[in-house]
This record gives structure tokens, C-alpha cells and sequence, in this order.
């Protein structure tokens, strides 16, 4: 993947269009303020980054749309990606355009529309590129998400902005940015190839089995401990059936016997239960016979009271009917009574004369009289007894009456317990319903067969963990990438001694943990911090980044074939008029300038047509194959931004005011 062009979209749909030469250095070169950083951060936003880093002024002022026109092969194959600049005051946006095509040309403004986001624009292109599915696992521990590498994290490795090339702390592109630091360590690995390209999915089994393997152990515990005590459980289950009526009263028998009893049962019908059991029966049976005697005997004696109230009814009719003829015969006081009486006494009752013959009346009244006391006196003699035989009769039937409401309450209750005994019991029986089918899924999965599944399964999964664990060595990786490193290390060295620099003469290599060079000297190791002056600092990032791209180029690998630079020769211009000629004062400044751009040409020859190298610098220099490099001169009043379209922002100013 190599850049074709740059292009710059105004308002009024004119282009800026700047043309790069895939395989080849590509320089562009002029006086400081013309827009030449400004170049690394367009490229960057058309690789994706959500923030536009295009200084405030005539760029941003004039620029609606940034596009870049890529080649991703030597058959044709293209990609056109349109980054519209940010809403408002807005510093960011997701917003982007990608076409892909053979023989692709940038369309004119009206054609631009959004059809794309970042994030699908990285996958897309990294996709493109050949950044297959990747995943840096950061372990089990770890509060760092996986991370998968993307052509955004391929850019770290291909810019290199003014401020960096000559840092002495800074290597890549945005380090010391929250994240930054660490996404380079986790992804070069995988972009120098020391990460199989299948080593993601690979490790996704892994998790996976590891995940079955848990459930299966887990599974496999559950299932010896219920071997255990499924016999138990099976004994106490029988027996718990047996009781709410599920099953008929026989002895379990063996295992096999019980599942089957077991089986049946959930859907069998009950046995009878409840009202219809035999104690019931009895128990309902001995109240009705008791309610029955006791109304037999309230009967009896409610009939007895009724006669002995009639009788004494009669009584007193004739008690008064008596009475009443007593008062008669003794209201007159006519009639002596006997003892007043003699056989010589014959004297008128009336009168008192004598009597020649006696007259029998007297008599008759007087016995009368007599006879008639003696029956009310027996009469009224026999009204106390009639009172107390009344008040037994009462008594028995109040008692009569409290044992017939105690049956009839005793029956009632009865009933009611054996209706919530009923209800009960086919609530128990559900239960046990169930309980049945959760300890029958059970018992089916503790046989023999089933254990000797789960253990076959279990070996199964451990020794696919085996084998992905042993093709995912820790031990391995480190070792591929120390490998990839030495290689690297080598051209490092090399360059820097082209180049002239410190410490070329030791053995030099790149430090993934601390994200930097390092020279071993014989005096221990000194990290670029440590190695003084800034032809150094840019010497050694120029050597360090040509070694990775080297790398990257002849194995192959997944990244941009592209190199971008900003001001590489800074330290080598110390004055204005330096800056405004492109040619440095001391001899010693120009020799160093060209032996860079030497360098540089070098290994583009070297791996060309696969690789790129673009320039924005000052320099200029008289040599036929630099300025055969050389794609843009701004120098003189040119610009990024012509200034014609400056005039014309001037004047929309104007007429809006």
C-alpha cells in the first residue's frame, strides 16, 4: 500500500492535487510555513484517526475535504478514501468515503459522499493490506481489554512527525500519547511476523476449551458426588411416593426396579387417599351413628316432657274444678265438720230444731265435701314431683342438645380436615411429582455409561488444551521475536554506520519494552536517551525505521510500504538562510544532509518497486537524483494552499460583512 496522491478539496470545488511516484523517494521541499507538516497529518486522518491535526489558518479556513489516493498492489488495485473536515468547531469526526477500484482517479467534489466510518475505513484497509484476524490477549490478570492490531496501529510505524524525528525519548509516531506506548508493544510483535497469523483463532479455542474443560469438571464432580448418594436419594424418594399415594405400599426392591416404580408414578393414578381411606371412613362413620342416638334420645325425651306438660295441665284443670266445688260446699259453713257430729245429733243443718229421723244430706254433703278435700290434696301433693321430673327432663335435653352440637361440629371439622387433607395431599403429591422427575434426571446421568462419557469427554478437551497450548509457547514467541529483533538489529547497525553515527561499531538493537534503541557498549547498555546530539537522535530513528520497513518489505508483512518523514535534516539547518536555500552552510551539515537522502535512495533501489519514502524538508540539494525526487518546490510564494483560493476566502469575508 503506497501513496498516489494528496488532495485538497475547497468550498467552490477547485483541488490542490499533489502526486507522489509509488517505489520511489519522493521529496518535497521548501521554506518553513508553506504547509509541508501539514502533509503527515492529512495522511494520517485519511488512514482513519478521528482527530484533525491540520494547524488552524489557511488550511483549515479553505479545505472542506481531504482525500488520499492509494495503490494496494501491483495489479492496479486502489483505494480512495474522502475525509471530510469537522463540523463547526468540532476537532474530530467518524466520518469517511471509501471506494475500492481498478484504475481509480479522485472524483470532483460533487461526487464525494459519505458511505463509510473510521472504524469500518481501518478494518477495510487493513483488511486489503493483509492484517488478518489478530488478538493480543493481555492474560487472565491483566485490566487491559484484547487488542487487535489495524492498519491504525501499521501507521504508528510509518510517520514520523517533525517533533519526532529528532527526539531523543520519542521513537514511534504518537508515543507517550494514554495507550500509545503499550498498543506498540502488543502490535509490533505481530507486524514483524514473530505472531502466527493463525495464532488469534488459535487462542480463541483455546479459551473456549479451557471454558468446556471448567464445565465438564465441573459436570463430572456433580455427577460422582450424585453416584454417591443416588440411593438414597432414590430409598427416600420411594418412600415419600409411598406416603402421598403416588405408588401402591411395596418394598423398593433394586435400583433399576425403583426408577421404573419411579417413573410410573408421575403419571399414574393415586391410590385411594384422604376421605376415602379406611380410617375416615370409621371416624366419619362413628359421628353420624352418635349424631343419630343423641336425636333419638332429644326425641325421646322432648315426647316425655310434652306428656308430663299435658298431664299436668289436666291436673290443674281439675284441681281448679275441685277447688272450686269445695268453695261451694264450705263457703255456706252449713255443714259441721265430723268430729261436731253424733248419732244422737239429728238437728237441722239450717235451723238447728230437732229432728225426728235424721236427714241423710248432711251426710252425703260432708263425705262429699271430704272426698273432694282429699283429691285436692293429693293433687296439689303431686305438683312438686311433676316439677322435678320436668326440670330432669330439661336437663337431659339441654345435655342431649350439647352432645349433638359437639358430634355435629366433630363431623364438620372432620370434613373440613379431610377437604384441606385432600388439597394437601395433591399439592404433596405434586411436589413429589417433581421431585421425582429432577432426582430421575439425575439418577439417568450417575450410571457407568454416562461417567464413563464425562471422562472421555474430559480427556478429549485437555488434550486439545495440550496441543493449542503447546503450539501457543510463551517460550517460542519470545524466541521468534528475539529472532525478528537480531535481524532488525543488524540493518540498524548498518545504517547507523553509514550514517556515521555514535555507537555504529557496537552492536545496536531495538527494545520493544522501553520503545527504543539501544547501543551495547562495553561499558553496559546506552538507550538513545543517553546518546548525545540530535545528528544522532535523527540518525538513529531514520536507521531504526529503514531496518523495520526493510523487515516489513521482505517478509512480507502487513503494513503500509510507505515511509513518511518530516524535517529529517532539521538539525543540520541552524539558520533562516539555510531554511529559505535548502543547502546548508558547513560542509559538514551538507555531507551529513546527503548521506541521509543517500541512504534513503538506497534502500528504496534496494526493495523498489515495494517501497516509499516521502520527504517534506527543507533541503534542496544540487544533485541530479535528488532533485529527480523532488515532486513539489515551495519556494518563491508556493504553497499547500494556492493563494488564490486565499483571495477568494478574503473576499467571502468581504461580502459577508
Amino acid at each position: 500500500m503506497q501513496l498516489l496522491a494528496l488532495v485538497l478539496y475547497a468550498a467552490d470545488g477547485r483541488t490542490r492535487r499533489l502526486d507522489f511516484e509509488p517505489g520511489q523517494l519522493n521529496i518535497i521541499t521548501g521554506e518553513s510555513g508553506t504547509g509541508k507538516s501539514a502533509l503527515l497529518t492529512i495522511v494520517e486522518y485519511c488512514l482513519g484517526r478521528d482527530s484533525n491535526l491540520v494547524p488552524v489558518g489557511p488550511i483549515s479556513d479553505t479545505v472542506e475535504w481531504y482525500a488520499a489516493l492509494w495503490e494496494l498492489d501491483d495489479s492496479g488495485s486502489r483505494a480512495f478514501v474522502a475525509r471530510p473536515k469537522p463540523a463547526g468547531k468540532n476537532a474530530s469526526t467518524s466520518l469517511a468515503m471509501l471506494e475500492f477500484g481498478t484504475n481509480l482517479e479522485p472524483p470532483p467534489l460533487s461526487e464525494l459522499r459519505i458511505n463509510s466510518d473510521t472504524k469500518q475505513l481501518r478494518q477495510q484497509l487493513g483488511r486489503r493490506i493483509g492484517i488478518e484476524e489478530n488478538e493480543f490477549d493481555p492474560g487472565p490478570w491483566s485490566l487491559r481489554h484484547a487488542l487487535e492490531a489495524n492498519i491504525g496501529h501499521a501507521a504508528l510505524l510509518c510517520l514520523q512527525s517533525q517533533s519526532e524525528v529528532a527526539s531523543q525519548s520519542v521513537m514511534f509516531h504518537r508515543m507517550g500519547e494514554d495507550g500509545i506506548d503499550q498498543a506498540l508493544r502488543d502490535t509490533i510483535p505481530y507486524f514483524l511476523g514473530a505472531v502466527a497469523s493463525d495464532e488469534a483463532r488459535k487462542r480463541a479455542q483455546l479459551r473456549d476449551a479451557k471454558r468446556t474443560l471448567s464445565r465438564l469438571e465441573a459436570e463430572y464432580e456433580r455427577v460422582s458426588q450424585a453416584a454417591q448418594n443416588i440411593d438414597v436419594e432414590l430409598g427416600s424418594l420411594f418412600a415419600e411416593a409411598r406416603a402421598v399415594g403416588l405408588i401402591e405400599d411395596t418394598d423398593p426392591g433394586e435400583r433399576a426396579d425403583v426408577i421404573r416404580t419411579l417413573q410410573a408414578a408421575r403419571v399414574a393414578r393415586t391410590r385411594d387417599f384422604g376421605s376415602d381411606s379406611p380410617t375416615a371412613q370409621d371416624r366419619r362413620r362413628a359421628l353420624e351413628q352418635q349424631r343419630d342416638a343423641l336425636n333419638s334420645q332429644l326425641r325421646s325425651v322432648m315426647e316425655n316432657r310434652g306428656l308430663l306438660l299435658h298431664e299436668a295441665r289436666a291436673a290443674n284443670s281439675a284441681v281448679s274444678a275441685l277447688s272450686q266445688q269445695e268453695s261451694r260446699l264450705t263457703s255456706l259453713n252449713l255443714i259441721p265438720p265430723i268430729a261436731d257430729t253424733s248419732p244422737d245429733n239429728h238437728s237441722c243443718p239450717a235451723c238447728g230444731s230437732g229432728l225426728a229421723d235424721p236427714d241423710p244430706t248432711p251426710d252425703a254433703l260432708r263425705r262429699s265435701l271430704e272426698e273432694l278435700r282429699s283429691q285436692v290434696g293429693s293433687l296439689t301433693g303431686a305438683r312438686p314431683a311433676q316439677r322435678r321430673a320436668l326440670g330432669r327432663l330439661d336437663t337431659e335435653a339441654s345435655r342431649l342438645r350439647e352432645q349433638l352440637r359437639t358430634a355435629q361440629t366433630a363431623l364438620q371439622d372432620l370434613e373440613r380436615g379431610l377437604r384441606i387433607e385432600e388439597e394437601t395431599s395433591s399439592n404433596s403429591r405434586d411436589f413429589t411429582r417433581g421431585r421425582i422427575d429432577a432426582i430421575l434426571s439425575r439418577a439417568l446421568l450417575v450410571d457407568e455409561t454416562s461417567l464413563a462419557l464425562l471422562r472421555q469427554q474430559l480427556e478429549q478437551t485437555q488434550a486439545a488444551i495440550d496441543t493449542f497450548e503447546g503450539e501457543l509457547d510463551d517460550d517460542g514467541r519470545r524466541e521468534q521475536l528475539t529472532s525478528r529483533l537480531v535481524a532488525v538489529g543488524r540493518d540498524i547497525k548498518n545504517y547507523a554506520d553509514a550514517l556515521g553515527l555514535e555507537h555504529s561499531e557496537d552492536d545496536v538493537r531495538l527494545d520493544l519494552a522501553r520503545l527504543t534503541v539501544v547501543a551495547d557498549t562495553e561499558t553496559g547498555p546506552a538507550p538513545l536517551t543517553r546518546i548525545g546530539s540530535a545528528k544522532n537522535w535523527v540518525g538513529y530513528h531514520l536507521a531504526t525505521h529503514l531496518a523495520l520497513h526493510r523487515y516489513f518489505t521482505r517478509q512480507e508483512r502487513p503494513v503500509p510500504r510507505f515511509l513518511m518523514l518530516d524535517q529529517p535534516t532539521q538539525a543540520h539547518y541552524p539558520s533562516e538562510n539555510d531554511n529559505d536555500s535548502g543547502l546548508p552552510v558547513e560542509d559538514a551539515d551538507r555531507l551529513a544532509v546527503r548521506n541521509m537522502f543517500e541512504l534513503m535512495r538506497d534502500v528504496v533501489e534496494e526493495l523498489a518497486p515495494q517501497f516509499q519514502i516521502i520527504v517534506c524538508d527543507h533541503a534542496d540539494l544540487p544533485e541530479p537524483w535528488f532533485q529527480q525526487a523532488v515532486r513539489e518546490h515551495w519556494r518563491h510564494g508556493t504553497k499547500l494552499i494556492p493563494a488564490d483560493w486565499l483571495f477568494a476566502t478574503e473576499q467571502d469575508d468581504q461580502l459577508c460583512t
